[in-house]
């Protein structure tokens, strides 16, 4: 896939969710008579204005997600190898392949969005999640829908090696928020999907345990768990910036892509760090 994939998907996006772009809906007949409205149904309204939307925007999840996705789809493999498996403690050099909202299609899910992975990456030797957290807790039916994404990955594409889902989280829940939830190590036990609240999962995810309890099963053995906070990747990719060379061409565009994404982890909401840089708005 080719990074221009995540501007769609951020689209895409935008479309589901139409709070973004300071829209709200109303019903219809709460508007008056025009023949330019339909008769019935609900009708979406702009409720905020632009300086309103930005500071909103600050505290989603999804803006951060956005960037991320931009970046690791056009950064280099020995950057995704580096940030990526390291922490799992996975050895993979690549060539890695960034999947977003084209999985619907990969497994014919149809045009329902059945489940969204914030980072999902795949080499010949790995499949790798990556779950971006703010301020909502992780909860076990999360996990159960990455284990989902790479059972039916292997179908499609093969069985891999290794299989890992990190998540990135403010420093001061690092420690401990998978325990929260029974959660121990770098594993998953051997009864962590007889826990799972099957109720919260989406019926087509529900289906593929139900029918698929050995493979999904063989997943769970083999992922590998990591947390890293959102202040080690913003070091991470400060400390990588400091060893490029500005003067060539391709660490300059390399270095220009790196410092957008640790701008947006600095100036967003929530991510823990202290540093606050305000976001650019109109006069």
């Amino acid at each position: 896939m080719t990074w221009n994939e995540k501007y769609w998907d951020i689209i895409s996006n935008i479309y589901w969710t139409p709070r973004f772009i300071g829209m709200s809906s109303v019903a219809s007949e709460t508007l008056g008579e025009s023949n330019a409205l339909p008769k019935e149904g609900r009708v979406y309204v702009r409720t905020r204005k632009h300086k309103d939307i930005l500071e909103y925007l600050s505290f989603q999840e999804e803006v951060l997600n956005h960037v991320f996705n931009v970046t690791f789809a056009i950064a280099g493999d020995a950057i995704l190898s580096s940030l990526l498996c390291e922490p799992l403690e996975i050895e993979d050099e690549g060539p890695f392949t960034s999947l977003g909202r084209e999985l619907a299609l990969r497994f014919d899910f149809g045009e329902s969005n059945v489940t969204q992975p914030d980072g999902f990456f795949t080499t010949p030797k790995s499949v790798l999640g990556v779950e971006l957290k703010l301020g909502s807790t992780t909860w076990p039916e999360q996990i159960a829908k990455y284990l989902a994404l790479m059972h039916l990955e292997e179908r499609c594409s093969g069985k891999r090696d290794n299989l890992g889902l990190l998540f990135i989280v403010p420093e001061s829940v690092r420690e401990g928020h998978l325990s929260k939830i029974g959660v121990e190590g770098s594993g998953i036990d051997a009864e962590f999907l007889t826990r799972l609240n099957r109720s919260k999962l989406p019926k087509r995810i529900r289906d593929l345990l139900e029918k698929n309890p050995d493979s999904i099963d063989s997943v769970r053995s083999r992922v590998r768990l990591a947390s890293v906070s959102w202040i080690w990747l913003r070091d991470q990719l400060e400390q990588i910036e400091s060893t490029l060379d500005s003067s060539k061409p391709g660490e300059q565009t390399l270095l220009r892509l790196l410092c957008g994404l640790r701008t947006q982890i600095e100036c967003h909401e929530k991510t823990g760090i202290t540093k606050k840089l305000q976001p650019i708005v109109d006069s």
